[in-house]
């Protein structure tokens, strides 16, 4: 018997490892995973599992005879397929409706409409231009995304409603929500929700995240039980009852406001966060959930931790910097420089187009917080415009 992942990524993989089960790997044509298969011990399989049909002949020619023990995934395009091949062989797994009302924002929004709308927004169906119309003449800024969308990709605010022509099916309009926002970890059993984290992050240009740092700097201590109340109310609603869950949110003036919500952990390196400042390998918790596995003697190595992502001006890299020192009171955990000279830089338009990261660990979130700025404000990777 084994444990099926879903789309991992490299690191996913290694991890995956370290749950002492053997693995089948299951992947989309041209990942490089297999690399990784453990001889005698892993299997690995390359098909479109986007496809339906494709996962069911799969799962009755090839996983049914092997009977493993679970289907787990933790990158979003592996969410559904993992939950349909759970529903097919009978292993313990989110239901296929709940993980799609999660990862679909607008049958979200329809859903939250009904059951918790104190946590929602105003929206409207992309389709209907009767209710696209009502959004613009009630709010003077409103959001477009993709319904199904991830890394901040095709994320605008739009100010006058002849903008809305642009955007058409597949697409989500929103109020617009003013406030700080904030992500939050939680692990599920039996229904009961426990918050992990709650992470406070840094934008820019077309809503890119640009930071995350925990404990947040600029939460009061009821603002912090009222984000892990809505969290819990959140998650109720839409009827998750095991496994991680990430979930972005913003506190306004009307209370919190959730903005999307996701069946697996944060990306953007919140799992590292996670392991610093509340000792949980989050990472392998949220693969192994469904073979048993749960948070066990957490031993935290900070008090806080925060990761920034560079990023550069439009252009040419002429020049990158080695990692830089930081004040008193925190240590640089990783750093990484995605580009070399001679690559193009894009503009900052998605998560795509960052550049690198450092991660840090400090005595204080403040500490952390000052960090970070200083990381920001620095040249990290130099450009010039391409004329």
């Amino acid at each position: 018997m084994s444990l099926v992942v879903v789309g991992a990524s490299t690191n996913i993989a290694r991890v995956a490892q370290t749950l002492g089960e053997p693995l089948i790997f299951v992947q989309l044509p041209g990942s490089h995973v297999p690399d990784l298969i453990r001889d005698d011990v892993d299997e690995a399989f390359t098909l479109d599992f986007r496809d339906e049909r494709v996962l069911a002949r799969f799962a009755e020619e090839i996983l049914s005879p092997r009977r493993p023990k679970a289907v787990v995934s933790v990158t979003e395009g592996g969410l559904q397929p993992a939950a349909v091949l759970s529903t097919l062989l009978g292993t313990p797994a989110t239901s296929v409706d709940v993980v799609r009302v999660m990862r679909d924002k607008l049958l979200m929004r329809e859903l939250l409409a009904q059951r918790a709308p104190q946590l929602s927004v105003a929206f409207a169906d992309a389709r209907d231009e009767d209710a696209v119309a009502k959004l613009f003449a009630g709010h003077d800024h409103v959001i477009v995304k993709p319904v199904s969308g991830t890394a901040s990709e095709g994320v605008r605010r739009l100010d006058a409603a002849d903008e809305a022509r642009l955007y058409t099916d597949g697409n989500i309009f929103e109020e617009y929500v003013d406030g700080p926002e904030y992500s939050v970890e939680s692990f599920s059993r039996a229904g009961r929700h426990d918050v992990v984290a709650i992470v406070e992050k840094g934008v820019a240009g077309h809503f890119v995240e640009v930071s995350h740092l925990t404990p947040p700097t600029t939460l009061t201590a009821g603002e912090s039980n009222l984000i892990e109340r809505s969290v819990r109310e959140l998650l109720d609603a839409l009827g998750l009852r095991d496994g991680p869950a990430h979930t972005e949110l913003k506190v306004s003036n009307h209370g919190v406001k959730i903005i999307e919500t996701h069946n697996r952990p944060g990306g953007d390196g919140i799992a590292d966060l996670v392991a610093i400042t509340c000792g949980l390998d989050w990472r392998r918790l949220s693969l192994g959930w469904p073979l048993g596995e749960s948070p066990v003697d957490p031993r935290p190595r900070a008090n806080a931790a925060a990761i920034t992502y560079f990023t550069a001006p439009p252009g040419t890299v002429t020049r990158t910097t080695e990692p830089a020192c930081v004040s008193d009171g925190v240590t640089v955990e990783d750093w990484a420089i995605e580009v070399k000279v001679g690559d193009v830089v894009n503009d900052l338009r998605s998560s795509r187009d960052r550049v690198g990261w450092a991660i840090v660990s400090g005595t204080s979130a403040q500490a952390c917080h000052s960090a970070v700025a200083a990381l920001r404000a620095q040249p990290v990777v130099v450009t010039e415009a391409v004329s």
